[in-house]
């Protein structure tokens, strides 16, 4: 029996915990609106008459908007709070869809996507995974947030339900109304009735950092020493974005590989239900792993991934559902465990600036990765080239945020912090927890 005394203080603690915890799952549901928005590429592009590349441009609009916002939007978040952030961002985002369901033109639409994407900045994963990392700091923060991010994939499989009858019934402007709802619901009440801002260094309850940043100019100073570690990470989250391409073209990479339409169909759906199992479970691992083992687990788990998927695909072996299962757990790897290296590294006071970085550069793979992969296609006839290349991008990811984490702990040594949780990685680099 835990002799620990439940005082109101401590009781109001932890339902504040519990509640942030809920709205970072919502506002992860909200990283799911992409899955929303494939449903109005076609009666997009017939709604404003154009092509159907002319309507996507909005999409690269957006995603190259939000990742030259979210270093800005992080910074907003250590100056005034997480929650009014994720509100704000989230009335933003849902206001310019309300704007481009009735927008008279393409180019009135191309205006209010920009819009959109300044508040995408702040409506879901930045937000989200700062309420995780700024109240869970204790021992077991990875296996909460890798239950938080399966809000991403519980998001799709609600809008793979909903929004068919949705398109149905209303078309192109009633799914940019429905894609609107989402976001009012997962980001702005969540934030208006859930979020709470964690406790700052000082506080009651709150993580012992040694960052008191109330200033502009300590803020500045806190983040002094960083910067390498955030160009480090940043570059990772890229890499780690080009192989991640694989998640938005698989259905067209079974199809190469002859794979008829229902079965590949039955690999997506095996590889969502992967991919909701296997973020708790990277999180668990986290946890109960040193460092130095979990880098070795994800470096195997790298090389059986999406590489020897390629391998299978090839030779026709009965291994491809556990090799594709493996392949979901290791592309993961970003969601999870990424996130909590970059505490580790920096610390959870500087996790939004940080992070903010981080998340430019993954959006920024996103929009270059996919249609890198559909240029090798077209050079190669297949996919298999670009799996064994994402393999590679993922792998030098990897061995980049191995030395982004030792970069970082060295720093906070040398400012004579303490982490939440023991964490070594080299013999001479190791902050005692508290």
């Amino acid at each position: 029996m835990s002799s620990e005394v439940i005082t109101p203080e401590l009781r109001r603690y932890r339902r504040n915990r519990a509640m942030s915890t809920v709205a970072a799952f919502g506002a992860i549901m909200t990283s799911s609106t992409p899955v929303a928005m494939g449903f109005l590429v076609i009666p997009g592009a017939e709604h404003f008459g154009v092509t159907t590349g002319q309507f996507l441009i909005y999409f690269t609009l957006f995603l190259f908007t939000s990742a030259l916002m979210f270093s800005v939007t992080g910074r907003l978040m250590t100056r005034f709070g997480i929650r009014i952030v994720l509100i704000i961002g989230g009335i933003i985002s849902a206001a310019a869809w309300v704007a481009m369901a009735f927008a008279p033109n393409i180019y009135m639409f191309y205006f209010f996507a920009f819009l959109m994407g300044i508040g995408a900045s702040g409506n879901n994963l930045l937000p989200a995974k700062s309420l995780i990392m700024g109240w869970h700091v204790h021992k077991r923060r990875g296996t909460v947030l890798g239950l938080a991010a399966t809000g991403a994939a519980f998001g799709g499989l609600l809008i793979g339900l909903i929004f068919p009858p949705i398109m149905l019934a209303g078309g192109f402007v009633g799914g940019a109304l429905g894609i609107s709802a989402m976001i009012v619901v997962c980001s702005v009440l969540t934030g208006l009735f859930l979020a709470k801002n964690p406790p700052r260094p000082g506080e009651e309850n709150a993580d012992e950092e040694a960052v008191h940043a109330t200033s502009k100019a300590d803020r500045k100073k806190a983040i002094k020493g960083f910067g390498f570690v955030a160009l480090i990470l940043s570059i990772a989250t890229f890499l780690f974005s080009l192989e991640g391409a694989f998640s938005s073209v698989q259905a067209a990479v079974y199809t190469s590989f002859n794979i008829d339409l229902a079965t590949a169909g039955l690999m997506v759906s095996f590889y969502s239900i992967c991919g909701i199992i296997s973020k708790p479970l990277l999180g668990f691992m986290h946890d109960k792993l040193g460092m130095k083992p979990l880098f070795i687990a994800l470096t195997v788990l790298y090389i059986l991934g999406l590489p020897a998927l390629a391998l299978s695909l090839q030779m026709g072996w009965n291994m491809t559902f556990p090799i594709l299962a493996i392949s979901a757990l290791s592309l993961s790897i970003p969601t999870v465990i990424i996130p909590l290296i970059a505490v580790g590294a920096a610390g959870h006071q500087r996790f939004p600036a940080i992070y903010g970085f981080m998340l430019t550069g993954s959006f920024i793979g996103t929009g270059i990765g996919a249609p890198t992969w559909g240029i090798i296609f077209d050079m190669t006839g297949d996919f298999t080239a670009a799996m064994y290349g994402g393999g590679v991008a993922g792998l030098i990811g990897l061995l980049l945020a191995y030395i982004g984490l030792n970069r970082g702990l060295r720093v906070r040594a040398a400012k004579e912090e303490t982490v939440t949780k023991n964490i070594e990685v080299t013999d001479d680099v190791s902050l005692a927890s508290h």
